[in-house]
């Protein structure tokens, strides 16, 4: 079964460029967390201020452990100021595949 976190982002439209830096600094980072499987970073292709990171996490207790790492000491002040309304996060886990 995977563990899938969706965190989507709306950012402020006129701080884009130093929003790109702060998120991929923090990206690293998440890379190489304990327990990180995969991430895609996806850009709404009508509005690029909207953002969505795609997590594979290897445990639920995996994924929380890094989510309590970055409200602490792995926290990213600045980008609190980049963003237009607070993330929000969806957790999904997957049962079955289906082949097309």
């Amino acid at each position: 079964m995977a563990h899938i976190a969706i965190v989507e982002f709306r950012m402020d439209p006129a701080r884009l460029e130093e929003a790109h830096a702060v998120v991929a600094d923090l990206l690293e980072d998440t890379r190489s967390f304990p327990g990180f499987e995969r991430l895609e970073w996806l850009a709404n292709r009508d509005d690029p201020a909207h953002w969505t990171l795609y997590e594979t996490w290897a445990s639920w207790e995996a994924e929380q452990a890094y989510r309590d790492f970055r409200a602490g000491e792995g926290a990213v002040p600045e980008l609190a100021e980049l963003l237009a309304a607070p993330p929000s996060l969806i957790r999904y886990e997957t049962h079955r595949s289906f082949e097309a």
